[in-house]
């Protein structure tokens, strides 16, 4: 081992550390990129990546417009409107309160990208159906964590980790979603039937008196998939909309779509738009804050690597280990999201790293496969990490405690792993 990879790996080791410690993931990241090209006296590599990357409208674009829209569902009280439609009928079939309580989660997380957000719409409804019912402390923040941070998330297209899966293979954004679609969705079906049959006897009493049903908007309700069913009622495969499909062969940009539905949104409650544009913006700041600065310093991180050589020498190593890449690129992400407590930060640093390098050698097909399983691997490590803000988040509303919410709902992740990656090998061509 030449000295420049003993010091990547040694640099990648504190990255760690610091982590798990409680630092925060940029500082780390963006000063372990500074000390990376300064020791190959490159330290202005650094400064251009920050640059690069900062003004990437394909990634600020599609990112920051859907927190924009996000917040303007928050606002509105949309987001409610549709986890109360949502978890309406399960107050009448008991049964069905641990599998629809995560089904819940997963829709909204699908309109509401941010798992805490999605917690926080989710959990003052489904927590007290789920206790008045005798399901306990942890079990009700099992089933509301599981279901809002698994990974339906990822089937939104300003999702970070599917752009960064985009760009980083040239592909179109609705060819990121379609290779996480059947992984994702078998990973997720089977962690439910493993977290359901777990708590068969986790019911201390018979459900009590149903939740009293607030009025409901069906309007509201609908706003927050509506992006989401537009961008793929105007793929340009359909051809439901010949000049949509002509005017964006590649598929509608999902700035495109967001936009045009926050200003649908307003429209309809036009007595509020001064409110709902400044929360827009608020969420268009929110998501740069919060998300964009995570890929930036990720970029940062990675133009270190890249400057040392060890993002050369990774590429070569996993196109060597062509058959364990899937499990390599599942259990990397799965592993260093349970050490940080962040999804993102993994899944974009992956796909960053390894699949620019990666797709001209085994094709754009094949490396979006291979971030797909990246993206759904921190996904479920997220959700298992007792540093993650909706592990920590659910366990406050629930009243008990994160590392007792992980030990509930371990066993059902690594089984949605083996899951996924198994659905991963029985269609890859």
């Amino acid at each position: 081992m030449d000295w420049q990879l003993g010091a990547a790996l040694a640099i990648s080791i504190g990255v760690l550390i610091a982590v798990w410690r409680g630092a925060d993931v940029r500082l780390v990241l963006i000063g372990a990129g500074a000390l990376l090209t300064a020791l190959v006296g490159a330290p202005h590599r650094l400064l251009d990546a920050f640059l690069r990357v900062m003004g990437d409208g394909g990634i600020v674009g599609p990112i920051c417009s859907a927190m924009g829209y996000a917040f303007v569902l928050r606002t509105l009280g949309a987001d409610r409107a549709m986890v109360e439609l949502l978890t309406a009928p399960l107050q009448r079939v008991g049964w069905a309160l641990v599998p629809g309580g995560c089904a819940v989660g997963f829709l909204v997380n699908m309109a509401i990208t941010s798992q805490t957000a999605a917690a926080a719409a989710v959990g003052p409804i489904l927590v007290p159906l789920l206790q008045s019912a005798g399901y306990s402390s942890v079990a009700s923040g099992a089933v509301l964590v599981l279901g809002c941070s698994v990974g339906g998330n990822l089937f939104n297209p300003g999702e970070p980790d599917i752009v960064t899966i985009a760009r980083a293979t040239g592909a179109p954004i609705h060819s990121a979603i379609g290779a996480v679609l059947l992984p994702q969705l078998v990973a997720f079906a089977v962690a439910t039937v493993v977290l359901t049959l777990s708590l068969r006897s986790e019911r201390s009493a018979p459900a009590s008196e149903l939740l009293q049903a607030q009025p409901r908007s069906i309007l509201k309700a609908m706003l927050p998939p509506l992006p989401i069913v537009l961008l793929f009622v105007l793929l340009p495969q359909w051809h439901f909309v010949p000049a949509i499909a002509a005017l964006y062969p590649n598929g509608v940009p999902v700035t495109h779509v967001m936009v045009p539905c926050t200003g649908l949104a307003i429209a309809l409650h036009w007595p509020r738009a001064s409110e709902l544009v400044r929360s827009f913006f608020e969420g268009l700041g929110y998501g740069f804050a919060n998300v964009i600065s995570i890929i930036i310093a990720a970029a940062c991180f990675l133009e270190g690597l890249a400057a040392i050589g060890a993002i050369e020498r990774l590429v070569g190593w996993l196109y060597d280990a062509a058959a364990l890449a899937p499990v390599l690129s599942m259990y990397a992400t799965l592993g260093l999201a349970v050490l940080s407590g962040s999804g993102t930060a993994p899944s974009v640093t992956f796909s960053k790293a390894v699949l620019p390098g990666l797709t001209p050698a085994i094709g754009v097909d094949r490396s979006v496969g291979l971030g797909a399983l990246g993206a759904i691997g921190a996904s479920l490590g997220r959700t298992m990490s007792p540093l993650a803000a909706v592990v920590i988040f659910s366990a406050q509303l629930a009243g008990t405690q994160p590392r007792a919410i992980v030990r509930r709902i371990a066993p059902a992740l690594l089984a949605a792993s083996i899951a996924a990656l198994a659905v991963h090998y029985l269609t890859a061509g």
